[in-house]
């Protein structure tokens, strides 16, 4: 889905190296004119000078024959100006278009995961309200049916997986409390795990369970072994303005599991 943004996200990021080069060049031309330019014999077409960055190597740098010194000196400083500028635009869009990327990676992990039609609808819901699809021109609005899935552990506790990026945000935001335990496969797209700890210390096992189906609900499922992160839901921060089921922490434990789940029951 999102492999053609990938691509220009990449190219942009090659570019955006090139370029980085180029400027700095030209800034170095800019200061080493500054400094040795001031003995140069008028129409001189090059200046050859000490790299004072580089061990003073020399260098070469090559001038318009019709500028003074100076003026060649500000023509390199103009040049690096106009190539900062253009790479603080770049970068900000890099940004914009790497987040965009995620957030289509996590519609595809709820697109892999989605077990029937009901499941679609939430999903459908998101890519239209972002503007990845067309609006439905009828104006009616489906019924929502899907519900996270709910699992038992093996020692009793309820856990919980959200089937897509809004019943991410129900389950951490609105139907976990503060010292639940929320689980989530590290560094790709991947569901929302709670678990309700009742308030009491829970067992390792309930942990590994936990992290087995926070693996399995992710981009990571067909993976050996998996790093969890793992934290109570406390901890978890929703940042103004971000997109359905993007979250941040700051402190979190970690485990490796792998992703199976066959001994686990779901009940729904």
């Amino acid at each position: 889905m999102s492999r053609g943004l990938g691509d220009v996200y990449k190219r942009q990021q090659q570019k955006q190296l090139k370029d980085s080069e180029k400027r700095e060049k030209y800034k170095l031309y800019g200061e080493l004119i500054n400094v040795y330019g001031y003995n140069l014999e008028e129409g001189a077409k090059e200046l050859l000078a000490p790299n004072f960055y580089d061990n003073n190597k020399e260098i070469r740098i090559p001038l318009d024959p019709t500028l003074s010194p100076q003026e060649n000196s500000q023509k390199f400083f103009d040049r690096y100006g106009k190539l900062k500028r253009t790479a603080e635009a770049l970068d900000k869009l890099l940004q914009e278009t790497k987040a965009e990327i995620d957030h289509l990676e996590s519609i595809q992990n709820s697109l892999d995961i989605a077990l029937s039609a009901d499941d679609l609808v939430q999903i459908k819901q998101e890519l239209t309200e972002y503007g990845f699809i067309k609006k439905n021109r009828s104006g009616k609005k489906e019924k929502i049916k899907s519900k996270p899935f709910h699992y038992l552990s093996s020692d009793g506790y309820d856990i919980y997986v959200g089937k897509n990026n809004y019943q991410n945000d129900e389950l951490t935001f609105k139907f976990a409390t503060g010292n639940d335990w929320w689980f989530h496969a590290k560094g790709m797209p991947g569901s929302h795990v709670i678990v309700k700890s009742k308030g009491e210390e829970m067992p390792d096992r309930v942990f590994e369970e936990a992290g087995m189906l926070a693996g399995f609900y992710s981009k990571g499922r067909d993976s050996d072994k998996i790093e969890i992160d793992y934290l109570q839901k406390k901890n978890v921060k929703k940042p103004a303005g971000s997109a359905p089921g993007f979250v941040v922490y700051y402190t979190n434990y970690s485990l490796t599991i792998h992703p199976d789940i066959s001994h686990l029951k779901l009940i729904e």
